[in-house]
């Protein structure tokens, strides 16, 4: 049911004033650490910091575009962004994309920040992101723990 996708390597060299759409377009540049891959195909990767900024739905405070608009970096001061974002868990949580000036990988905070550590700094949490066949149905439920999806082919 997984597909094997390619998944892109490229890399930012700055997080502080960068938004879901900057990440997004560098994401899938060609820009990366000295000598590395632009792209891995595989059936199993993490997510992208630009999966976690289009996750968020806003709220009362500020809508979804406001979110957008803000920086990632930033986004632990405005917690309708990531208080309404189903991808965050309040953990920290690595992220597929490397920093491109050194050998540094992103990953989201416990505040909902997005920065980067070398990638043996610590052990962050790991949560797998995939791509489905696109044969595989999906039917009822929301795709949370109470009210799991049920996926056939």
């Amino acid at each position: 049911m997984i597909s094997e996708a390619v998944w892109n390597l490229g890399g930012s060299n700055t997080y502080k004033d960068v938004t879901t759409k900057t990440f997004y377009e560098r994401e899938k540049g060609t820009n990366v650490y000295s000598g590395h891959a632009t792209t891995w195909t595989g059936k199993i990767g993490l997510m992208y910091p630009s999966d976690y900024g289009y996750a968020t739905s806003g709220g009362s405070t500020a809508d979804r575009s406001t979110c957008l608009n803000t920086n990632l970096y930033n986004w632990n001061g405005v917690s309708y962004c990531w208080d309404n974002d189903w991808i965050f868990n309040k953990t920290y949580e690595w992220m597929l994309t490397p920093h491109i000036s050194d050998s540094y990988i992103f990953y989201i905070n416990n505040s909902g920040l997005v920065t980067y550590n070398p990638a043996s700094y610590v052990a962050y949490d790991v949560y797998p992101a995939i791509y489905l066949d696109q044969n595989v149905k999906i039917l009822n439920g929301k795709g949370d723990i109470v009210n799991s999806w049920t996926i056939f082919i």
